[in-house]
């Protein structure tokens, strides 16, 4: 049976080199240029899934944590970016493997052989699963859709913090530089009132969505948004 993968890489040479190589050695190769167009095919299921860091639409690595907690496909990051800390961060949020370009078509090969392999020896009887819809943040609107579809109107303050979030490549941000933001609009925004802010959208989101909002404390520094979401 030909192993899967969906390779995510923005270079379309590149993509397609690659693409023809596993090809030629047997795999079924599908291809996105982009985080959405990822998301979209991983409605289906992969063996594995090959990505990149730096894509035109977010990170790679943030997605390749949201994406390991739903998906059971090995995941390859194959990247320009070889700094120690990346490769590190990469393994412990999900990554079986990691790759520094330019990567020998060969080795990429015997790496996803390797960790195809792995993940067949261990296999569970529990079925992949797709990615979920994503939460949804229309801020000419102010309106924040939930993944099951419900939506709940923002106030000024609430649609500048999420709004802060969702640009944020790893959807997180300091509470000094959202206190900053929210002070643009209203004068000496002090730590006290932003923490209330937090508190009261968590219950609005509870209450009109009927699900728990994913903003979270960011070890005392920030806030993170720990599920993924997007901006339309």
């Amino acid at each position: 049976m030909s192993i899967s993968v969906l390779m995510v890489e923005d270079d379309s040479d590149l993509s397609e080199e690659i693409a023809s190589f596993l090809t030629s050695a047997g795999f079924t190769v599908s291809s996105a240029a982009t985080i959405r167009e990822a998301e979209t095919l991983l409605a289906g299921s992969y063996d594995l899934l090959i990505l990149d860091i730096n894509l035109p639409d977010g990170d790679g690595l943030a997605f390749c944590r949201e994406a390991r907690r739903y998906i059971r496909a090995g995941i390859v990051m194959c990247t320009g970016r070889g700094e120690r800390e990346l490769r590190i961060a990469s393994l412990r949020d999900g990554a079986d493997a990691y790759l520094v370009k330019p990567v020998d078509p060969e080795e990429l090969e015997a790496t996803l052989l390797s960790v195809h392999r792995r993940l067949n020896s261990s296999v569970s009887s529990m079925p992949l699963q797709a990615m979920p819809h994503p939460w949804h943040l229309d801020l000419e609107r102010r309106l924040l859709v939930a993944p099951n579809g419900i939506s709940m109107i923002l106030n000024g303050p609430e649609s500048m913090l999420l709004g802060a979030l969702f640009r944020s490549a790893d959807r997180t941000a300091r509470k000094e530089d959202l206190m900053a933001l929210l002070a643009s609009e209203d004068e000496g925004y002090s730590l006290h009132r932003l923490e209330a802010l937090v508190s009261r959208l968590r219950a609005k989101a509870a209450t009109r969505c009927g699900l728990k909002l994913p903003l979270v404390s960011n070890y005392g520094k920030g806030y993170a948004f720990i599920e993924h979401g997007r901006l339309v």
